[in-house]
């Protein structure tokens, strides 16, 4: 009987443990994580979004665009020295990432860096001669502070 006992306690704590394990083992679908982080995003629910976004940075360490998302939502929570480092990262990636250097842009417009958002336009205006949305974005947002200044 007490054999019994000891029997289904092991059977039950092995059964548990494997439950543990696979709660903790579950494979997270990065482009799930990606979407659900934009999700967060267009509805301006940025403390959700910085957290999905921790975990989808971690699944895919190499995608700039996963970075520029992870600061731009830092940026947002005005966690500006966090952004900072995550555009950076972005752009170590992939220097000619035309979202990142625009969000970067406006991080250093926030942080009264005006001639750090002007490099940065320069930088868009070399990648889009003719012209892109994420230049004129970012000669928008350092208009709109030059016009605040006056």
């Amino acid at each position: 009987m007490k054999t019994l006992k000891i029997l289904g306690l092991l059977s039950l704590l092995v059964f548990s443990f494997s439950l543990l394990a696979a709660k903790y083992d579950k494979k997270v679908d990065p482009s799930e994580l990606y979407d659900k982080a934009t999700n967060h995003l267009k509805n301006e629910e940025y403390r959700k979004a910085l957290r999905v976004l921790g975990k989808y940075t971690k699944s895919k360490p190499k995608d700039a665009d996963g970075w520029t998302l992870y600061a731009f939502t830092q940026r947002k929570l005005k966690n500006y020295k966090k952004a900072e480092v995550n555009y950076e990262k972005a752009l170590k990636l992939d220097p000619e990432n035309k979202i990142a250097l625009e969000y970067q842009g406006e991080l250093f417009v926030e942080t009264e860096r005006l001639g750090l958002a002007q490099t940065n336009l320069n930088k868009l205006k070399e990648l889009c001669p003719t012209s892109c949305d994420e230049l004129e974005q970012l000669k928008k947002y350092i208009n709109q502070e030059a016009e605040k200044s006056l």
